[in-house]
């Protein structure tokens, strides 16, 4: 399972919540992309300055939400077989309900072929 960089907007909403209680949004989404590798397929770094994918291609909502232990959330998100054919998936990243990207993770290009289901989990540790 796939560790990702909480990028510093969510931190903020976070520090923001801690002052003042401002709403902070479940993780409810999961984004795919295919733009978190470079020209020569190795992983692009992973900036926690960015506020989204480098190149979202399909959002959808987890298919389950855990709480391994008290520091971390993992979302499980799933492509479908008839979903993103032939794309080269190298990003995913997970999204409270309001849409914001709260951490992602780019690894190396996996290609979708069409009779495959994907099944992504990635864990945000506090």
């Amino acid at each position: 399972m796939a560790e990702a960089v909480i990028v510093n907007q969510f931190r903020e909403r976070l520090a923001k919540h801690m002052f003042d209680g401002s709403a902070l949004p479940k993780v409810k989404y999961m984004a795919f992309g295919d733009g978190g590798h470079k020209a020569d397929l190795t992983p692009k770094a992973m900036d926690p300055a960015r506020t989204s994918l480098y190149n979202e291609r399909l959002r959808k909502q987890l298919s389950n939400v855990l709480q391994e232990d008290a520091m971390s959330v993992t979302g499980v998100g799933r492509i479908e077989s008839n979903e993103l054919v032939g794309a080269k998936i190298s990003e995913v990243g997970l999204l409270d309900e309001s849409g914001y990207l709260i951490g992602y993770r780019c690894f190396f290009p996996k290609i979708k072929d069409a009779d495959e289901t994907y099944e992504v989990e990635i864990k945000i540790r506090f």
